[in-house]
C-alpha cells in the first residue's frame, strides 16, 4: 500500500495557517466580542484545517506524528487558557490596574448599590462600532457584578431594531434603568458612572428633597457657568435625586415648608433682620442649613451663626505649606481632618479654600451644643488680621499677639441635642464654612465637592450617600480614536506579533527541513 505523497511544505503551511485562524478569531472575540456568521465560517475553517493537518500527519511519517501530536498539545493548552477565562468572567474577584482606575466604582456607587431594595435592570443600545462601547461595557458589568439585584444587558441597536424600537431608541449610546414599571433614559452622558448611579438613585428614591439657595445678596449663582459660579455643584445636588431652587427670603415671612436643606453661599450684602430670624425660626424647628462666609468685606452673619455656636473670626487665613506648595499663600490646603462621618471618605485627599476665614467653635453658656471642627489648616497657618494691607499689598507677616495661630479651622458641623419625654435625641443642624470659592466651579475639583455633598447628605441623614464621588475620567487621547481604529491598534499590539513570530518559525523549520 502506497503512502500518500503530500509536500511537508504544504502541509506546514496548512497547519499554520489553521493555527493562526483559530488564533485570530479569538482574539478579535476578546477584543470587541463580535461572534456573528463571518466570525463563526472562520473559526470553523480554522478547526477543520487543523483536524486536516493532525490526520495527514499521523499517516505520512513519524517525525510528522511527532509534530502533530505537539501542535494537538499546543491547541489544546489555547482551549484550556479560554476555557479559564471563560470561567473566571463569571466567577471572578477583578483588580483595577489603571492609572486613573477608570474600571473600578466609586465608594458611592458602591454604597448606592449594595443597599438596593429592589431589581434594576440595565439595557445599554450600543452598537458593535461605539468608540465607548467597551467602556460602557465593562463599567455597568461591573455594577452587575457588585450586586445581584442589578441585571445588565449589552444591546446591538443595528442587530436588533424591534427591541431599539420598541424602547424607542433614538441615540446610539443610550443606556436604559428599570425598576417595575419606572424607567430612566441616559442618552447623553459625560461622566458615565455619575449619571447612571444618579438614574438608579432616582428609581430607588420615593421622593425628592428640596435644596434652597438663599438668594438676593451677592450669592453665588447656581445658574452661573463661569469660574466663580455653582453650576457644578447644582448638578451633583441634582445628581444625588435632590430639587434644587432659589430662594428670595426678603419677600417671604418664613422658609418654606419644603425646604430639606438651605444654602446661604457666600452673600456680600449683610442680611436683613427679619430674614435672620426666619433662618433662626427654621433652624430651631428643625431645619437644615450649611453656611458659607467669605472674609472682609463680605459679612460674617454673626447675628445668625453664633447663636448656633459659631464664631466667623475677622481675618484671613495664610499658610506657609500652600505658599510653597501653590506659590499662594491666600489658598490654604489641608489634608487634616476631625473624626466625624463628613470627613471620613477624604483621608489622604486634599482640600483647599483660597481666600477663607477661619471659624471658632463658641457656645458660651450652652450646654445643648455640639461643634466639631471638620477641617483645620496646617500649622504653619495664622489668620491675618491686617486684612485691608493684605488685599491692597498683597503683604502681611504673622503678628504675635494680633493674628491668630494655626492650625484654624475653615468649617465646623453643629448638633443639637434635644431633650425628649423617653430620650435625648442628636439633631444635626448646620454645617458652617468660612469660605465659598471652594465650591465655585474653578475649584470644583480634589476633595472640595466631597466635603460639600456629604455636608449635605450628613445634614439629611443619608448617610448612604456620604462618601467618595465618581470623578471625571482623563480620556481626551481615547475620545480622538475611532472604533475602528482602537480595534486596529488591539489587533496590531495583540495579535499581528505574535502571528508574525509563528509565521518567522514555520519559515525556518521549512528551511531546516
Amino acid at each position: 500500500m502506497k503512502k500518500l505523497a503530500i509536500p511537508k511544505k504544504w502541509m506546514t503551511l496548512l497547519g499554520v495557517v489553521s493555527f493562526s485562524i483559530i488564533i485570530l478569531v479569538f482574539g478579535v472575540y476578546t477584543v470587541t466580542s463580535i461572534f456573528n456568521w463571518y466570525v463563526k465560517i472562520a473559526l470553523a475553517i480554522g478547526v477543520l484545517g487543523v483536524l486536516a493537518f493532525w490526520i495527514l500527519s499521523a499517516i505520512t511519517s513519524r517525525s510528522a506524528r511527532y509534530g502533530s501530536n505537539v501542535a494537538v498539545a499546543i491547541l489544546l493548552a489555547f482551549v484550556i487558557i479560554v476555557l479559564i477565562n471563560y470561567v473566571s468572567a463569571r466567577r471572578s474577584v477583578r483588580f483595577d490596574v489603571t492609572a486613573g482606575r477608570q474600571f473600578s466604582l466609586s465608594e458611592q456607587t458602591k454604597k448606592i448599590i449594595k443597599n438596593l431594595d429592589r431589581d434594576i435592570n440595565i439595557t445599554a443600545f450600543y452598537t458593535e462600532d461605539h468608540y465607548r462601547r467597551r467602556y460602557v461595557r465593562d463599567l455597568l458589568g461591573e455594577y452587575d457584578y457588585q450586586s445581584d439585584r442589578i441585571q445588565f444587558t449589552m444591546v446591538d441597536p443595528s442587530a436588533k431594531p424591534g427591541l431599539a424600537m420598541s424602547y424607542s431608541i433614538r441615540q446610539n449610546g443610550t443606556v436604559i434603568f428599570e425598576a417595575g414599571e419606572m424607567r430612566e433614559n441616559i442618552e447623553s452622558h459625560q461622566n458615565e458612572e455619575q449619571d447612571f448611579t444618579s438614574a438608579i438613585l432616582k428609581l430607588t428614591s420615593d421622593k425628592k428633597k428640596k435644596v434652597y439657595f438663599l438668594d438676593g445678596h451677592g450669592e453665588r449663582d447656581i445658574d452661573g457657568y463661569d469660574d466663580n459660579g455653582y453650576s457644578g455643584i447644582k448638578k451633583m445636588i441634582e445628581s444625588d435625586n435632590y430639587e434644587v431652587s432659589k430662594l428670595i427670603l426678603a419677600g417671604q415671612a418664613s422658609v418654606p415648608e419644603d425646604c430639606s436643606i438651605l444654602v446661604i453661599a457666600g452673600p456680600q450684602k449683610s442680611l436683613f433682620p427679619q430674614e435672620t430670624a426666619a433662618i433662626n425660626s427654621y433652624l430651631e424647628k428643625g431645619g437644615k442649613a450649611i453656611i458659607m462666609i467669605d472674609p472682609t468685606p463680605s459679612p460674617p452673619l454673626s447675628d445668625l451663626l453664633q447663636k448656633w455656636g459659631v464664631h466667623p473670626r475677622d481675618d484671613i487665613i495664610l499658610d506657609g505649606f500652600a505658599k510653597a506648595y501653590l506659590g499662594d499663600p491666600t489658598i490654604p490646603i489641608t489634608v487634616k481632618y476631625s473624626h466625624h462621618l463628613i470627613t471620613a471618605p477624604l483621608t489622604r485627599i486634599m482640600t483647599f479654600f483660597p481666600m477663607a476665614r477661619s471659624l471658632n467653635p463658641d457656645v458660651g453658656a450652652r450646654t445643648d451644643l455640639e461643634v466639631v471642627k471638620l477641617v483645620e489648616t496646617s500649622e504653619d497657618s495664622w489668620g491675618e488680621t491686617n486684612t485691608n494691607a493684605l488685599l491692597a499689598e498683597r503683604q502681611a507677616k504673622f503678628d504675635q499677639g494680633i493674628d491668630t495661630e494655626g492650625p484654624l479651622s475653615t468649617a465646623l458641623a453643629v448638633t443639637l441635642r434635644v431633650e425628649g419625654e423617653d430620650e435625648t435625641k442628636d439633631r444635626r443642624v448646620l454645617v458652617a464654612i468660612g469660605d465659598s470659592d471652594f465650591a465655585a466651579n474653578k475649584y470644583l475639583q480634589q476633595g472640595n465637592p466631597d466635603l460639600f455633598m456629604n455636608s449635605l447628605n450628613w445634614l439629611v441623614e443619608d448617610e448612604k450617600l456620604i462618601s467618595i464621588r465618581p470623578k471625571d475620567q482623563d480620556e481626551a487621547k481615547v475620545r480622538s480614536l475611532t472604533g475602528q481604529q482602537l480595534r486596529m491598534i488591539a489587533y496590531t499590539s495583540i495579535f499581528a506579533i505574535p502571528l508574525a513570530l509563528l509565521i518567522i518559525g514555520g519559515i525556518v523549520w521549512l528551511k531546516r527541513r
